[in-house]
This record gives C-alpha cells, structure tokens and sequence, in this order.
C-alpha cells in the first residue's frame, strides 16, 4: 500500500515551446529543459507539466531530459496576454514512456501552475494507472491538489482518495483514503471489497520516509472489524525498518499462558536483531533473539532462546513420577544457520543446533509445522551441467515423543557423493561413474527385537559370568556402536540400439569397488555374540563387483477407431559373480527393500551402497498402454525376476546372523526377492481425465498369487467435491519383527459449500497394525484394529484478494516412559488459524494443545 501513496508524485512532465496560436492534431516537440534556465529568462511559450517528486518509490521512474514529447490533442493554444498554452480535447501526452490523457492541460507560465481538468488518466513506465477528475501542480510539483484519486498498479493494489494535497515538496495529504488489492471493486463498485482499509487521512513525509494513518479503520465484505486511532508505516523507499511486530499468544497447561511481544531492530541494511520476548504464567521469562547478516555471497543468522523454568516438576509422564527430559531447571536452544555461493556452481553452507534437550522445541511451541528432527550439518555443494557434488557432515536427533534415545542416532563425518557423465561418447554409448564415501559413529548399538512377545529378548544373561549378551537369532541389528567407514566408486556404461525392425536393445555394463572398515566400541562387548560381525572386535574387508547386462524390448503398436495401444514386451539378463561379504559388515543405509515395479528392471535393487546385488538374475515383464481418443489411457505392467546362478544375495543377510544362520536373511527378508523366482508385481494406472486418476499396484506370492503388499490410490474431482484416497496392505515380515499383517486407509475430501467457501476433513485409520510397544512384560496385545491415526478438520474460505482458515489436526501416539516397561499417550492436538490479506500480510496461529487435553497428574 505505501509504494502506492507517492507514486502520485511522479506522473509526467510536459515540456512545450510555442510562440503562437496553433490548431494541430498531433505536435513533436523537443524538451528545451536541456538546458536549465532561470524562470523568469524562459523564451515566450516555453513551459513544463509535471516535473517529478523525487521519491524513490519503486512504482515509477526518473523523467529524461534528453527524450522529445508527442502530444496529441483537437487543439493547441497559446494566449500570448495571458501567457497560458493549452491542449484541448482528446489530449494525448507521451513522454518518456509515460502517458497523461484528458480533456484539457494548461499550463499557465506567469504562475508557473499546471492543470489537467476532465477524465484524466496517467499511465507510468511501471505500469501504474492513475485516474483523477482534476489535477494542479506548480511547475516542479511541490505543491498542487489532486481531486477524486484512483489508482492501481500492475499487481492489482488499488488506493483512493477524495482529495490529495502536496505541500512544500515534501509532505503528502490524502483526505478519506481506501486500500485493497480485490478486483471486485473494480469489476462491480457497487459490491463492496472482500476487505478494504480507509483511513480518515493518511499522511507521507519523504524527509521521514514514513506513512501515518489516522483514524482508520478495517472492512471485512462491508462491515467494520477494527478501529486503529493511529499508526504509521514506513514508505516504500524503506525495505525494513524497526519497530513492534505483531503480537504472539500461545502456551499449554505445563507452561501457562503465554504472551510474546516482538521487536525488530533494523541496525543496518545489510544485518539486522529480532527481539521477540515471551513471558509464560507458570514458567517464567524466555527471551529469544535471531541475528541476521547478508553478504553479496550468501548470508546466515543466528537464533537463541532460554528459560530457567519456575516449576520443572510438571514434566513427567501420565504416571505423575516418571520424569521427562524437561524436568530440568535451565531449559535453551542455540541455533544457526548459513548458506554462501562460492562460485556459480559451488555453494557451502551450515544448519547447527544445540540444545538442553530434545523436548525443548517441542513443549515451547518453537517448532516449524511437521518438523520432527532438530540435525546439525555442515555442507559443501556443485554442480555441472553433467554431473553433482555433495560433501557433508551431520548430527541426527529426534525431537518427537518417540525419540527416547539419541544415542542410538549416528554422526556422519562426512559422507561425499559424487556423480558425473562424460561429456564425450564411449564406444556409442554413455560412460559415466559416481563415488560415495561414508564414515560414521554411533554411541550405542540400535538393536530391535524380531519377536516382542517372546520371552527371549534381544539380551539373555549368561549363567557364568553373569553378562548380558544378545541372541542373534531374535534381534535385529540396524547400527553399530562404534566407528565405520565405506569407500566406493563405481563406474558404469550404456548403449541404446533400435534395429531395422524396432527392437530396441540396451547393452550396459558396471564395475564397483569398495574398501571399508570398522571397530567396535568397548572390543565389541554390545554386539560380541555376532560372531559373524566380530573379529578382534573389528575389520577391514575389500569387495569387487563387475557387472553386464542386457535389457531387450519391442513395442508393437496397433491403432484402431477406440485408440492406440503399445504391447512392449521387455526381458533383462544380468550376470555377476557372488556378492562378498555377506553378513561380515555393518548395513547401515541399505536396510530398507521394497519390491515393486518401479525397480524390477534395477540392476541393483538394494536401497544403498552397504549392499550390492550378485549373482546371475533374469528380470521379465510385459508393459501394455491403450490411450483411447477421448484423451483417456490405461497401463498395465506386469512381471517378475528370477534367480539364475550363485548366491541370492536377497536370501542371505547382515550382521544380525550367526555363521550357521544363513539360512535367514535380514534387508532382502520378506521381500519377494528371496527366493529363486521372486513375487510378481504389476501396476494398473487408469487417466480418466485431468481430473480423475485411479492406480493400484501390488507384489503377489508366486505360487497362490496372494497379495503380499498392495496399494490403492484415488484422485479426482466431481463437481463440488475433491478429494484423494489411499489403501495399503502389508503381509507379515516375521524376519523383520512385523508379526501380523497391516493396513489401512488415507483420506482427503473438500468441499465447496458456496463461492470461496470450502470445508476440508483428512484422516488415517488403521484396520490392523502392531502395537510396537507390545513387549513380554507389560501385557499389550500385539495386534491392534481399527485405529484412528490421525485427523485434520478445517473451514476455509479464500478469494483473490483474502484467505481465512481455520484448523484442527489431531495425531495419535505413544511414548515409551523410561522404565521401558509401560507407556504414556501423548496424542498431539493442534489448532491453526490463517488469516492472509494480500499485500498487508499474514498472520498465523498454530496452537499446540496436547497438554491440555490429557494434564499430567500431581
């Protein structure tokens, strides 16, 4: 609004030099203004309209001198008593890429005053449209009057006056203003805005660059909502400024009310401080400041917050005893964050964090929406136009209820990837290579029991000495304690041919090395019963995997009066020797496998670099599409993969096995993948239209077909409503400690009631899962149906100009309590209210309420 407020000023210049009187329809005239004169030394009929305010103001620009002037009107007159040149009708004035139309323009040179009376209309370089009934100047604009202002920029703000007034070149008067940035009052003025701000008389001193509002008050479709006696604003010349930011109210039963009242210090253009300090009923003063410093290479910030809690005592658990990592006296966080440009193509940055404890952003509301890790990382990043560097280091830690242990969580330093393609061709086809390297360390192992419900645990103590020791055969490893390291690199080719006849043949090969090591802490005291693992409680290992391939497809395609359809047949052969190593080194990023038909065709279908795919494996499938001539389609794809020769490195696993368990198999376990011929998976993907898609996708048992994992997804619109559906169904994974079946559906659906009003319900509900806090202690089922997940309801409603929502999310979990026996229901309630109004800004409220909905007993 405020860039609105002078662009006035600046509208356009009108220099003429005639010496008579002079009927004419179109005049070219040279600006005579090259060279400044005195006023009273001017040539006769010399004279100017509009010379400029100088703001800075981003709505409009600076006059040339040096441009000639187009004037179009019925009439040119020069009253040579009266010393007055005007142009009358359909007057037509182009001046440096700016226009002024009206009826008439006079300018009278004995007073140096320039008018323009009768639908007048002025069109600036930057777009902005200004219509007024009569405008009067002084020849440098200094001082003048402006009656009926109405005027509107190229991103639909529009702002309105009765009478606009200038004085002494510096000072602004607008008289009964209106801003808004809705098209509807210009569409239908009749029909008031969706919202509108007038002001009794707004004001805008350049020498201040700032904007004061008196008595103003804010419309919503008509009706007055807010009164503000007075307030002002910085003008758009300013890009930041210091002052109190809006208001914050949040809190929760553990922390009482809360009120934060934000200060923002503008110190320099290019770094500025954020004061935003919060004072809580039952917990005291927390101040919290965020510093920011730009460069012309990049910029960070740094932000803290504190608070030495006056009753620490109400963070426990539901049991009223059991403490929490908040039951502390001194409660902060410290924080930063930097991202610099190198080179074009290089960049460096950093996310650090450090915190008192990881509940701390969590029970203070200082979370970003869907924010469940608070990691510290450090970065380097390029990238070519074929190929991409990335060089980091990171700290993991969970900050969710479920986050008990962060020892178990690893630090990275660093892990490098590395990818590039040779710009040249090798032998017709692409050569390419990629590198990654890892080296990470864990505090303590992180282990999970395959079964929770036997009486064996992960830990058995042994009768003689008293130690606990694990048994493999009912524990899964997912990381070590202690140190580990991987080098690999990886180069690779690939040629595409397509024969006289269309088949289309994809010859590729690869090699890969890799060089790892790793020692346990404590001479492998945690993990020493994984003989297969330890060694001298470590190891250093070497591994080679040459592979080639061929991938063969040949579409037939049939066009008849219903549409075209392509059957393409596509069959894949790979031959490679053993995979080494299997189960003598740490799986840390290859533990998740899903089979599907998005990597049936993989040669390696391992989600990582810790394992690699080895042995011979024939992969087969057949791909059908029918695009029908209403523009509809259909695929289906269909296929399967099979085992050819030597070791079935899905059938064989990671350190979780003893040497005499190989017959169990950990990342490939229940994965279809494990066997000699796999599950098959299929796709069938139905585009009705734009707007209605429907795809199910699924792996079946080889033998009776049975659904082993399977999805169904909706999308569509139909009339009023919008919405999107899922279904998921898991078969057991008993190697994996899943024991029962899972499933269950999510769902979105919206509905427009009425124009710009639109009512939103989204929802998890699980028809089976496993209670993963179900242990052989604490009596839980392990089975658990028909679950409520998760819910979000809202109302909404949202214009071109205006948004207005209002939010209810409820999440539903559960929270080990430490004694690791028993467990506390922490669901998460949270409220968020939106209010947006284009161009002023928007304001948020995101309440989270869990405390109050289940209070902790006393």
């Amino acid at each position: 609004m405020a860039a609105l407020l002078v662009a006035w000023g600046g509208y356009a210049s009108l220099r003429a030099q005639t010496g008579e009187r002079a009927d004419t329809s179109q005049l070219i005239i040279p600006d005579p203004t090259r060279v400044d004169l005195p006023q009273q030394s001017r040539a006769p009929g010399g004279g100017s309209l509009g010379a400029a305010l100088p703001s800075p103001a981003p709505t409009f620009s600076q006059t040339s001198r040096n441009v000639p002037m187009h004037v179009n009107a019925n009439q040119l007159v020069y009253d040579e008593r009266s010393e007055r040149v005007t142009a009358r009708g359909r007057v037509q004035i182009y001046y440096d890429g700016r226009t002024i139309e009206a009826d008439q323009v006079s300018y009278d040179r004995r007073n140096n005053r320039v008018r323009a009376t009768g639908n007048v209309r002025i069109t600036e370089p930057s777009g902005v449209i200004a219509h007024a009934q009569d405008m009067e100047f002084d020849q440098d604009f200094r001082n003048g009057f402006v009656r009926s202002l109405n005027m509107e920029t190229p991103d639909r703000r529009y702002i309105g006056a009765a009478n606009v007034t200038r004085e002494g070149g510096e000072t602004t008067t607008f008289e009964r203003s209106t801003y808004t940035a809705c098209d509807s009052c210009r569409d239908d003025p009749s029909r008031p805005p969706t919202w509108q701000i007038k002001s009794k008389r707004i004001i805008h001193r350049e020498s201040e660059r700032t904007i004061y509002f008196e008595d103003s008050r804010v419309e919503i479709f008509g009706t007055p909502i807010a009164y503000i006696p007075y307030m002002s604003s910085p003008d758009p010349s300013v890009r930041k400024a210091s002052g109190i930011l809006m208001p914050n109210v949040t809190g929760s039963n553990r922390t009482g009310m809360g009120l934060e009242v934000p200060y923002f210090w503008n110190i320099q253009p290019n770094y500025d401080l954020l004061l935003a300090p919060r004072y809580y009923q039952r917990q005291g003063f927390m101040p919290i400041a965020e510093w920011r410093h730009g460069f012309e290479s990049g910029s960070y910030s740094i932000r803290g917050a504190g608070i030495w809690q006056r009753d620490p005592s109400v963070f426990v658990y539901s049991d009223g005893v059991t403490p929490e990592v908040g039951n502390r006296e001194f409660r902060g966080v410290i924080s930063t964050t930097g991202s610099f440009r190198i080179t074009d193509r290089w960049s460096f940055g950093w996310d650090l964090n450090l915190m008192s404890d990881t509940a701390f952003l969590r029970d203070y509301s200082l979370t970003l929406p869907g924010q469940t890790e608070a990691n510290s990382r450090v970065y380097l990043r390029g990238q070519g136009e074929r190929s991409w560097f990335d060089l980091s280091a990171t700290r993991y830690v969970g900050i969710t209820a479920t986050d008990v242990d962060n020892k178990i969580l690893p630090v990275t330093h660093p892990v490098l990837d590395y990818f590039r393609v040779l710009d040249q061709s090798v032998l017709g086809g692409e050569f390419s290579w990629r590198v990654n390297i890892t080296s990470l360390t864990r505090e303590a192992a992180d282990l999970s029991a395959r079964d929770p419900l036997t009486p064996i645990t992960c830990f058995a103590t042994q009768p003689k000495t008293g130690t606990n020791l694990l048994l493999p055969s009912n524990c899964l490893v997912n990381g070590i304690d202690g140190n580990y390291s991987r080098a690999s690199i990886e180069v690779a080719w690939r040629r595409r041919i397509i024969d006289a006849f269309g088949q289309v043949w994809e010859p590729f090969a690869s090699l890969r090395g890799d060089v790892l090591g790793y020692q346990l802490r404590d001479h492998g005291k945690v993990l020493g019963s994984f003989t297969n693992l330890v060694e001298n409680d470590g190891r250093t290992l070497v591994r080679f995997m040459p592979t080639v391939g061929l991938t063969y497809r040949y579409p037939f395609i049939a066009a008849t009066e219903y549409g075209v359809t392509t059957v393409e047949p596509i069959i894949q052969v790979i031959a490679r020797p053993n995979e080494q190593a299997i189960g003598r080194m740490p799986n840390e990023d290859a533990q998740s496998l899903v089979f599907d038909d998005t990597n049936l065709f993989s040669a390696n279908k391992f989600s990582g670099w810790d394992r690699v795919e080895g042995g011979g494996r024939l992969n087969y499938g057949l791909n059908i599409t029918h695009r029908f001539v209403n523009g509809s389609s259909v695929n289906v794809m269909f296929g399967q993969s099979a085992h050819l020769f030597g070791i079935n490195s899905f059938a064989y696993g990671d350190p979780s096995l003893t040497p005499a368990a190989y017959d169990v198999a950990s990342a490939g376990a229940n994965s279809g993948l494990d066997k000699p011929r796999s599950d098959y998976v299929g796709r069938f993907t139905y585009q009705v239209n734009r707007d209605f898609r429907l795809r199910a996708s699924g792996r079946f048992d080889e033998h009776s077909l049975g659904v082993q994992r399977g999805e169904l997804e909706a999308t569509g619109r139909v009339g009023p409503f919008a919405f999107t559906g899922t279904y998921a169904y898991l078969a057991p994974q008993p190697v994996l400690g899943y024991q029962v079946p899972r499933s269950g559906v999510g769902a979105a659906v919206s509905y427009t009631v009425a124009e710009n009003w639109t009512l939103y319900a989204a929802g998890r509900y699980s028809f089976q899962r496993q209670n993963l806090l179900a242990t052989a202690t604490n009596g839980l089922s392990l089975a658990e149906t028909n679950k409520v997940e998760g819910m979000t309801l809202g109302v909404n409603y949202l214009d071109e100009c205006f948004q207005f929502g209002v939010f209810y999310s409820r999440d539903f979990a559960a929270t080990v309590v430490s004694n690791g026996t028993s467990y506390d229901t922490r669901d998460v309630h949270r409220f968020m209210f939106r209010f947006n109004v284009r161009t002023v800004g928007d304001f948020t409220v995101s309440q989270n309420v869990s405390n109050w909905f289940n209070p902790p007993t006393q």
